[in-house]
């Protein structure tokens, strides 16, 4: 079955049947998409002590595909919107999953970093349709139940990945990783190739490629930005990026402003609570991933954790992430106004970002022999926070937003977050790199795995840990000032309800 270069027809409503099995398809590469960073995460000591390299040279594998997924987010919705979802879901799709065979095959680190691009590549065509292929093809009285699935697929990925990501590469090695991302990876194009139907393009209009060009500029600079500072604080070559980023992003605007069809309609930032409650997202997404990135590395060069018990030991955030947001979205369904008059979206947001940076603070206090309850507690804390956060913050971001711009605002809120998750890694894997380097210590990753690290290296990983923690402790308040400042919400229509109940599922 081939995908027609012809233009795509209205599609007629879906069937009952076929519309579950869209959902199947899409959620598939879904799935990848979520699954794929915490078998990396769990990963990266394994490939270090492989290619003989430090954490500033093996945290590209990871940062290189959240990076390219964030930078072309933007632009793969727009190219959905012209030339037709099928179309560039099944590219996304096939990039994934040949991007991660060629992963599994790469002879050396720099293939290996450029293979994990062209997976960022797929994942941002793949994301950007899920939920308008949702929404498209479900009435709204079934759309809570896809919505619902949606966040169990997400909960499945953080814990097929925590888990049988680490089975694998204890038993295997990690290149078995990526052999089994390509496996479910292939299964998606097949279901998208046979059950995905063509929908008509949205607009004719030709997109703006000059706003989608400084968008990649405005969207990457910052993690160049973050590679030279990791360094020397005051390198001329980052500063020299810091202008250029700010010059791009006027020029960015200036575009914006006079596009016929811009990339991004700048008028939906006149709304404060989806101005505040985006950003707000981003650091949320930045904070926690600091926990993601350095606990896995913590558990196994510190604790001398196996990737599987590393593994299993971070399965309680995802899992308290899940309860909790399934919790807030009861209560916020069954008393409704009540609830939302006493406990508002400002108020339960802001409460979650300060649970998070109160676990990641927590977990800057982690020596080298802490009580497992104590992990354990803080773990929880991560994910409560995060199950308090998600839900009303979606409402809230998309609730004012006229039904006309919902995939705009969706947009531009999914690339907030996934910007976050990306600087975020490449933060947490700077900010630790920086302080082994300073101290020595670069060589900790290429310890035997299993093995605790010995008692001098040990004192200087633990403090470029606790600076790196407190600095992600740090940016989860700042994203709780803003969350606060969001002022009063709008009450959300019923498509930014429905919308939302996968807005930020994707945690990770």
């Amino acid at each position: 079955m081939t995908i027609s270069s012809e233009p795509e027809r209205a599609a007629a409503p879906a069937q009952p049947i076929s519309r579950w099995w869209v959902l199947t398809a899409v959620e598939c590469g879904n799935f990848v998409v979520y699954m794929d960073g915490f078998i990396v995460t769990l990963a990266l000591p394994s490939m270090a002590r492989h290619f003989g390299v430090g954490i500033h040279e093996i945290k590209w594998v990871l940062v290189a595909y959240l990076a390219a997924l964030t930078i072309t987010l933007l632009l793969a919705g727009r190219m959905s919107d012209r030339w037709g979802r099928k179309r560039i879901t099944v590219i996304g799709a096939v990039l994934l999953a040949v991007g991660a065979i060629l992963c599994a095959l790469a002879p050396t680190l720099s293939s290996l970093i450029a293979f994990r691009i062209v997976q960022g590549l797929g994942g941002a065509m793949v994301l950007a349709n899920v939920m308008a292929e949702i929404t498209a093809v479900f009435p709204r009285e079934e759309r809570r139940r896809a919505m619902a699935v949606n966040a169990s697929v997400l909960a499945m990925g953080q814990i097929t990945g925590l888990v049988l990501g680490g089975f694998l590469i204890e038993s295997l090695g990690w290149r078995s990783i990526f052999i089994l991302i390509g496996a479910i990876g292939g299964l998606g194009v097949m279901l998208d190739l046979l059950v995905l139907r063509n929908h008509a393009a949205t607009t004719n209009e030709s997109l703006d490629w000059r706003g989608a060009a400084l968008s990649i500029l405005v969207v990457g600079a910052p993690f160049m930005l973050v590679e030279r500072l990791s360094h020397h604080l005051l390198d001329p070559i980052g500063i020299t990026v810091l202008l250029g980023s700010v010059v791009f992003l006027g020029l960015f605007v200036a575009a914006e402003r006079k596009a016929a069809w811009p990339l991004l309609d700048l008028r939906l930032f006149r709304y404060k609570p989806f101005t505040f409650g985006s950003v707000a997202a981003a650091f949320y997404f930045i904070a926690a991933t600091f926990g993601y990135v350095l606990m896995p590395l913590y558990a196994q060069i510190v604790l001398g954790l196996s990737p599987f018990s590393a593994g299993l030991l971070l399965v309680p955030m995802s899992l308290s992430l899940t309860i909790t947001s399934q919790l807030v979205g009861h209560l916020s369904h069954r008393f409704g106004a009540q609830w939302s008059r006493w406990l508002s979206a400002r108020i339960v947001s802001t409460a979650g970002l300060l649970c998070v940076s109160a676990a990641v603070f927590g977990m800057s206090l982690l020596g080298s022999h802490p009580p497992y309850a104590y992990v354990i507690c803080l773990l929880v804390l991560a994910g409560a926070g995060g199950g308090l956060f998600h839900p009303p913050n979606n409402v809230s971001v998309l609730g004012g937003v006229p039904a006309k711009d919902l995939g705009a605002a969706n947009g531009f809120f999914t690339t907030a977050r996934s910007f976050g998750q990306a600087i975020g890694a490449a933060l947490a894997a700077s900010l630790l790199g920086h302080g082994l380097q300073a101290l020595g210590a670069l060589h900790v990753l290429t310890e035997r795995p299993g093995t605790a690290i010995g008692s001098h290296t040990l004192d200087i990983y633990l403090q470029a840990q606790t600076f790196a923690f407190c600095t992600g402790a740090a940016l989860g308040l700042v994203g709780a000032v803003l969350s606060a400042l969001r002022g009063k919400e709008a009450d959300a229509g019923p498509a930014a309800v429905a919308t939302a109940g996968t807005a930020g599922s994707g945690e990770k």
